[in-house]
């Protein structure tokens, strides 16, 4: 059977081929060897650049300009996008505030909280933490906390930024009657609140770090966590050109003397002796953290095991009180028992019986005089015995 594969018309002594399709034996073995698509499904869905490297052993035919749309390479094998590392900054403080909420954890702390509530300001990353019993605590606590900026700062919140749970939805009908924006990551998409979730990897390295310093037990977590949102914010950062997040919230210099060992022991003064000129004039205490509002310390008692404040406390910065092992007790004396068979046995065996004599109950309350006296001869009698074998 012959193939026809061109035809064409005579002019000057030239043939041109009009009108007809054009074979070559690349189409041919193209259609011989398959098309790119079939040899795309019978390798199991490669990309287009491992395609390209089947030329030097089958023809697979040239890339089309617009390559068909592939649905199962869609459904099984898409990815998410990279996600860009952010160089965004407010301009100004609380132009942009991140919260998120962080637990619940395991143990209580001492405050009955489960729960501690993160805010940094964008510009400044300056840091708030509030300790919460539970979640929905939340709206109140964000409310609370723009009223403080308000009127101590003298600035608005413009931009609430948080993930989409329900702590943090429920705050629309407030943030709507003051005007803020409200900015909520995708679901199932930490990376959009990348900014808050290293906070949170800061706040708990720094606040393992001066727990294990002090050897504190776990109930003392949240006592550490607020202490190290004070500290982070005393801390001078590299973002900031070795600035503090307090020098830009506040404008002044940031007073380094206040600052101690997280953790170490402490004396406070004992302000209620109930008048005893005798009685103890200090306190022996744990140092626990810098109370908002007062210019004392947070100390804990070790004797009363009660939190108080006192701004006349001496520290040694040197010495942990929970870093002492607890002592040990006392073990009690072991009576030896001989091992042969000889008369320390029947000594024994003398021995176990008067005591069962002794300790047999007797039939009235009240004993007489003379009972009594056989009782003090047999523990003589006991006492003679045991000198014998010892």
């Amino acid at each position: 059977m012959k193939t026809l594969i061109g035809a064409g018309e005579e002019c000057n002594e030239v043939y041109v081929f009009r009108g007809v399709i054009r074979a070559s034996a690349h189409n041919i073995a193209a259609k011989s060897s398959g098309g790119r698509d079939l040899w795309h499904r019978r390798l199991g869905h490669p990309s287009s650049r491992i395609l390209s490297y089947l030329l030097s052993y089958v023809d697979v035919g040239k890339p089309a300009h617009m390559e068909t749309v592939c649905d199962t390479c869609f459904r099984a094998k898409h990815t998410r996008d990279c996600f860009q590392e952010s160089y965004n900054k407010a301009a100004e403080l609380f132009g942009l505030i991140h919260c998120d909420i962080w637990g619940p954890y395991r143990t209580v702390s001492s405050s009955g909280a489960s729960y501690f509530l993160t805010i940094v300001d964008d510009f400044s990353r300056a840091v708030w933490i509030y300790l919460l019993r539970e979640k929905r605590e939340v709206a109140s606590t964000i409310e609370k906390f723009c009223a403080m900026v308000d009127r101590q700062f003298d600035k608005k919140v413009k931009i609430l930024r948080s993930d989409n749970g329900l702590e943090f939805m429920c705050l629309k009908p407030f943030l709507e009657k003051e005007g803020m924006l409200h900015q909520t990551s995708c679901v199932y998409t930490p990376q959009k609140n990348g900014r808050m979730e290293r906070k949170h990897r800061h706040i708990l390295n720094v606040s393992r770090s001066i727990m294990f310093q002090a050897h504190l037990p776990i109930q003392f977590w949240g006592e550490c966590v607020l202490a190290e949102a004070h500290l982070i914010n005393r801390t001078p950062l590299t973002l900031l050109n070795g600035k503090t997040q307090y020098e830009l919230l506040y404008n002044e210099p940031l007073p380094f003397s206040k600052l101690k060992v997280f953790g170490c022991l402490c004396y406070a003064h004992n302000v209620s002796r109930d008048k005893d000129k005798f009685g103890e004039r200090s306190r022996r205490c744990v140092f626990v953290g810098y109370p908002n509002g007062h210019k004392a310390w947070r100390v804990f008692d070790l004797e009363t095991e009660e939190y108080f404040f006192s701004r006349d406390v001496v520290f040694h910065e040197n010495e942990f009180p929970f870093s002492s092992p607890p002592k040990a007790t006392e073990a009690l004396p072991i009576v030896s028992i001989p091992e042969t068979w000889d008369d320390d046995f029947e000594k024994h065996g003398q021995l176990v019986t008067t005591l069962m004599e002794i300790h047999e109950p007797t039939g009235g309350d009240v004993r007489g005089s003379s009972e009594e006296t056989n009782e003090v001869r047999e523990d003589n009698e006991v006492r003679g015995v045991l000198m014998e074998l010892t």
